[in-house]
């Protein structure tokens, strides 16, 4: 039996998403501190990481930093300088994960590519990840041959606001699937899983909470949904697939009293 620990949309660098402990800023070495909703998202991020790991394979679905994040007009970031979040993802990952073999799939350009350099090769190259290529570390689509499985890998996919069209888009990467078994896709920062003849089709949540710029629309209509998916294969058997949610992180109630 295989397990494979799928992590998606972590969004390092914004003050909404996950971030390591005890990280310094290498540009003058002063201390990165944690916001009440990071040090909650952080201490989930432990717990999963230690009850996972090691994880046989580990794939990494996308967005792993947040860029620029010129639409937030720099405003939401915890750290500006994009090679600074490669090494506080680096550092994140390296100090609570463990793992045998990594792959590591590109996500949105907008996050994680600036005039060239994609951010998310560079950190599949700190981190050892398999080659899946001659000379190339990540790609945007992989495809793993697991035991007698293959998983279709990448970050893209439809988004819907609407909690029954959410299945719409995996149900089409199905029907026009030529030879996967499972579809793995981040992107959406919520988890739906769809199961037809032709395969398994999930979307894998995120460790970001929702930014301003997700807020625009509405607040109630957000599916954003915090955790791992885990899949485990074995050969001639049915894959075993389960979402590992967080629950009741988000806004906070004030009490409002006489005095």
């Amino acid at each position: 039996m295989t397990r494979i620990v799928f992590v998606s949309d972590t969004h390092v660098g914004s003050s909404y998403a996950v971030f390591p402990e005890d990280f310094r800023n290498p540009e003058d070495g002063s201390p990165v501190t944690l916001n009440r909703l990071q040090k909650r998202l952080f201490r989930e991020w432990v717990r999963l990481a230690s009850e996972f790991s090691p994880a046989d394979v580990m794939v990494l679905l996308g967005d792993l930093i947040d860029g620029p994040q010129t639409r937030e007009r720099f405003g939401t970031l915890r750290l500006q300088n994009v090679a600074h979040q490669v090494d506080a993802f680096v550092q994140l990952f390296r100090e609570t994960w463990r793992w045998r073999r990594l792959y590591v799939v590109r996500g949105t350009s907008y996050h994680a590519e600036v005039q060239g350099v994609h951010a998310e090769e560079l950190i599949a190259r700190a981190l050892g990840a398999e080659k899946v290529d001659s000379e190339k570390f990540s790609d945007y689509v992989l495809n793993l041959r697991i035991h007698d499985k293959i998983l279709n890998c990448a970050h893209h996919v439809g988004f819907s606001r609407v909690p029954h069209y959410r299945a719409t888009p995996l149900l089409r990467e199905l029907a026009l699937n030529n030879g996967a078994d499972i579809i793995a896709r981040g992107h959406v920062h919520y988890y739906v899983e769809v199961r037809t003849e032709k395969g398994i089709a999930f979307t894998c949540p995120s460790w970001q909470l929702p930014a301003p710029f997700q807020l625009r629309r509405g607040t109630f209509g957000l599916p954003t949904k915090v955790g791992i998916v885990v899949a485990e294969i074995e050969e001639g058997k049915r894959p075993a697939i389960e979402p590992h949610l967080v629950k009741g992180i988000g806004s906070r109630t004030l009490e409002v009293t006489d005095s």
